[in-house]
């Protein structure tokens, strides 16, 4: 198994990464949800919502500075590096993710579709085209305001009754229905419509080489190799960044 997901790297001529919450959690990313009473003190709509944030924005943005702080020092684990030394090998390497953590960008990958947004940048939330990267300077006082109209700022992650920013999930499609390999890391494949992107690929002929220590969605198949481990153990094996022993 392992010999043939090296084998199908090293010929594969349209690989595509797709990650979800699990590559994040290997490096200490926490996910928060049902963790530290939150998720039990406030429902997620009033936490992550345009209405919460209209309602109760310091509330909310006590929830997303705590977000951050526990982000802080978090650093890119060894199969995070392993994807930006293929990512160099092959020229193009299109990652498609589904955490707003910013860590793939972190370790120098480039070509990255975040379809949920980032944490690390926030916007107005009235739309007058404002945009700020996320420091301790700016949630220094809460809540954040925008310093060209006075609207409150919202963090640039897709919220709760929003869609998916269009033009970035067409993307994924497109490469998911072009690729000959994708490479499906640390996702459940259960949040829709992203869940449907590493189908996508199948139904159009490519073979997935999911790692996940746990069993997902992706059905049993000979075009779907498992791999029940770590990213950060398997992805340098798996890339030529590490010998096989």
């Amino acid at each position: 198994m392992i010999n043939r997901a090296i084998e199908l790297i090293r010929k594969s001529t349209r690989p595509v990464i797709f990650t979800g919450a699990g590559m994040s959690r290997e490096s200490g990313m926490r996910t928060f949800r049902g963790e530290d009473g939150l998720w039990k003190q406030y429902s997620p709509e009033q936490l992550s919502s345009i209405s919460g944030l209209r309602s109760a924005p310091e509330v909310v943005w006590n929830w997303y500075r705590m977000r951050l702080m526990t982000g802080e020092g978090v650093v890119p684990h060894a199969g995070y590096k392993a994807l930006t030394y293929l990512q160099s090998k092959k020229g193009k390497l299109p990652v498609i993710t589904q955490n707003v953590d910013g860590l793939h960008r972190l370790a120098g990958q480039t070509d990255v579709l975040e379809i949920h947004g980032s944490m690390r940048t926030a916007s107005c939330l009235d739309e007058c085209g404002f945009s700020t990267e996320l420091t301790s300077g700016i949630l220094k006082n809460l809540p954040p305001f925008c310093p060209d109209c006075g609207a409150i700022l919202r963090p640039d992650i897709v919220l709760f009754g929003e869609l998916l920013p269009q033009k970035i999930i067409s993307k994924s499609y497109e490469l998911a229905e072009d690729c000959d390999l994708m490479i499906v890391i640390g996702t459940s494949v259960q949040v829709w419509p992203a869940a449907g992107i590493p189908f996508a690929a199948l139904e159009n002929g490519a073979v997935i080489i999911e790692i996940n220590p746990v069993q997902t969605e992706l059905p049993r198949s000979d075009h779907v190799i498992s791999i029940r481990r770590k990213a950060g153990e398997i992805l340098p094996l798996l890339v030529g960044l590490e010998e096989k022993t």
